[in-house]
């Protein structure tokens, strides 16, 4: 039986379930004579197999390795599967001669929002055979490539002793993650996933193949640290390498009845994060059938011990129903957030805000909590069963933005003189696709609820209106202006318009832009 593993690490796809996909998929396929006509270009420029089409059992298999089901229903109208970058190089010269063909580019499929790293009728550049990561011991920097997931950069450094900030579950898609921002659970001690990144071999707008420099593009490359995919195809990061041995952590379950003491840990974590950057968590607020709830934390402390003193403390205080903590391998670690967090295959949406640190107000997160259940509640019913909801608070201490800064900055605009904030994800999973509206639209309710709570929140936290409240791209939703929140705006704007003066990746390409 052939077996293809999709990207959540769910039941395999064998043959007998590919060939009806093969069928609906050829049936719905409408690209245009141009969009066949580059395909076929790029497949006359590349070796024999690195372009598939419908009715190819690798085009199919490439189109299930989605996160989200919602995207495996999108079809292109070939997949190009390039091995390097003077592949890379040559797709993209290609369709730098077909203006009017659209093309996306794929990393680990992660990113949930349609038409970022999934298109129909269009060319998808799928970087699936650009995986891993090697060390060069001399630099201390690690070779990373874009595609696959985190699982795969972790457990190639592992024997090196050595690690880079990245995924805090390893399924998370490398590119996506790295080009975004990136939340780690090393943050607190090194900033942002993009933060120590010095080089990116990079595909260009005009199909060159460019090394890009933090030291010597400095301007170029704080755009590249949070901007999306929108200057270039990146083939290869050069990222600091960080030491890195066994560490404790990993998933506890609460009852609802634990969520006052949970809040009020939260509450202290975020401003004494500082003191304690090795430990890190995530705290999601679940919410599913008949208003049942639940939390769930994941835990990080960089040391074989579990703590006993620090930041940290409240939490473990508090008793859970399950407890899956404990001492392990960082590439361990990051395996089983991975699986706790693929247990359920669905559609899934993501939205973000990002709000301030109220020492005042230790029950914003419970009135947050309960607006969140207040909007979904009329759909979490026993007609979808399956359905959940969720949201995240994830601390953004003020220490990362000094990180930042002593990293050169990012495209996030994250500075030494931030307040200490906190990033909220709002997460959905649902089964039916006629219902992806009704879901999309409670995120933006509750988006829309969090922007009219914001100024009385800014005063509170003694903060003006005008107080910088950036978005976070990996879990913002499609529709969000994220580079929009971004004080540097305008010059990553006119960065962006020299570098890709023709709007090949501005105009035609997925994900966001400036």
């Amino acid at each position: 039986m052939l077996l293809f593993p999709n990207a959540r690490g769910a039941a395999p796809i064998c043959r007998a379930v590919l060939w009806p996909l093969l069928i609906l998929q050829a049936a719905s396929a409408a690209p245009s004579a141009s969009t066949l006509k580059a395909c076929s270009e790029i497949a006359g420029r590349l070796p024999g197999g690195r372009v598939s089409y419908p009715l190819q059992l690798s085009y199919v298999a490439e189109t299930q390795r989605y996160w989200s089901l919602a995207l495996r229903e999108l079809h292109p109208a070939c997949i190009v599967s390039p091995q390097n970058a003077d592949q890379v190089a040559a797709a993209v010269q290609v369709l730098a001669g077909h203006a009017d063909v659209p093309f996306t580019v794929k990393s680990g499929g992660h990113d949930p929002n349609p038409g970022h790293s999934s298109i129909d009728d269009g060319v998808l550049i799928a970087m699936r055979e650009m995986v891993g990561a090697t060390y060069d011991a001399a630099s201390g920097h690690a070779l990373v490539r874009p595609a696959g997931e985190w699982n795969d950069v972790l457990g190639d450094l592992e024997p090196y002793g050595v690690t880079v900030v990245g995924g805090r579950l390893g399924i998370v898609g490398v590119g996506g993650l790295l080009l975004q921002g990136g939340l780690s659970f090393l943050t607190a001690q090194y900033g942002l996933a993009a933060d120590s990144i010095v080089g990116w071999e990079t595909v260009m707008p005009n199909g060159s193949v460019v090394n890009i420099d933090a030291k010597a593009q400095p301007d170029l490359a704080v755009a590249m640290k949070g901007s999306g995919g929108q200057f270039g195809i990146v083939t290869q990061f050069t990222i600091e390498a960080h030491p890195i041995g066994q560490v404790w952590g990993g998933v506890r379950l609460y009852d609802e009845s634990k969520k006052d003491k949970l809040y009020a840990a939260l509450h202290n974590f975020v401003p004494n994060n500082a003191d304690d950057p090795k430990s890190a968590v995530i705290f999601t607020d679940l919410a599913i059938l008949q208003n049942g709830t639940a939390a769930v934390v994941f835990y990080f402390h960089e040391g074989p011990d579990k703590p006993t003193s620090g930041p940290l403390m409240p939490f473990l205080d508090v008793p859970p129903l399950i407890d899956i903590t404990r001492t392990q391998s960082y590439p361990q670690l990051l395996k089983a957030n991975g699986v706790f967090s693929s247990a359920a295959v669905a559609r899934d949406s993501f939205r973000t805000f990002t709000i301030p640190y109220i020492p005042s107000n230790p029950g914003l997160y419970d009135e947050i909590s309960k607006k969140w259940r207040d909007i979904t509640s009329a759909y979490l019913t026993i007609l979808h069963p399956t359905a959940q909801c969720s949201v995240d608070f994830q601390p953004l201490p003020g220490v990362v933005g000094q990180r930042t800064e002593a990293r050169g900055g990012n495209a996030m605009g994250l500075t030494a003189a931030d307040p200490n904030r906190i990033v909220l994800e709002l997460q959905c999973g649902w089964l039916n696709g006629r219902d992806d509206a009704i879901l999309y639209a409670l995120s933006r309710d509750m988006t829309n609820w969090l922007q009219s709570r914001m100024p009385e929140w800014l005063a509170q936290a003694g903060l003006g209106e005008e107080a910088y409240m950036p978005l976070f791209m990996n879990d913002a939703a499609g529709d969000q202006n994220v580079t929009g929140s971004y004080r540097g705006y305008a010059e990553f704007k006119k960065l962006q318009e020299s570098v890709d003066p023709m709007g090949m990746f501005a105009k035609r390409a997925g994900g966001y832009k400036y």
